[in-house]
């Protein structure tokens, strides 16, 4: 996403913003209604993305290659076996995919009881603002992951434990950095905001 032409990002901000996407070529105008969820990937070194367009990702994490011996070993022993058979290889899976899919189906069920305070509002509120995060979008955010985090493990209140993971899903990108200052974020002090804010 961080090597788009500028036209490109324009025009997916426009559409996200408007909810209308607008096609304009060859002499032809034609537009429609647009709702859509941005998915993009980016290797940092290779540039940034502007500000404006990485406020439109709620969430994101970062991909990592494993660093212990033994988990580079299963993901090529997973990798081989998965090439020599792929329905065998679907299989060993299919019962973890199943149960992974009905907690889902549950979890979409049991969003609308998820319980809203304004203590909860208070501490994202107060996280927010401690990591100097800009507008009121990784608020909105963070509410929603946290409310989906708390009905994924079948509860209907919303604890510390789900909003320290939001935020870790929502802020880090939204984060201002100086030059040269270190991209990484002690995610413990998180836990003392929300504790301190209790």
């Amino acid at each position: 996403i961080n090597l788009l032409d500028d036209h490109v990002v324009d025009v997916l901000l426009d559409a996200a913003a408007m909810g209308i996407n607008t096609v304009e070529r060859e002499g032809i105008s034609y537009s429609h209604p647009a709702k859509f969820i941005l998915v993009g990937t980016m290797n940092p070194e290779e540039g940034d993305i502007r500000p404006q367009l990485l406020d439109r990702f709620g969430l994101s994490v970062d991909v990592k290659g494993e660093r212990e011996p033994e988990s580079r070993m299963e993901v090529v022993k997973r990798r081989l076996a998965f090439e020599s058979d792929k329905a065998a290889f679907e299989a060993v899976y299919k019962d973890s995919e199943r149960e992974l899919a009905e907690s889902v189906v549950k979890a979409r069920a049991l969003l609308p009881q998820v319980n809203v305070t304004d203590a909860v509002l208070r501490k994202i509120a107060a996280l927010s603002i401690r990591l100097n995060v800009d507008g009121h979008r990784p608020d909105i955010t963070m509410l929603h992951t946290a409310k989906a985090l708390a009905a994924y493990n079948e509860r209907t209140e919303i604890i510390n434990d789900d909003l320290k993971e939001a935020a870790q899903l929502v802020l880090p990108h939204r984060m201002r950095r100086r030059p040269f200052e270190e991209q990484g974020f002690d995610w413990n002090s998180v836990a003392h905001i929300l504790e301190a804010d209790e």
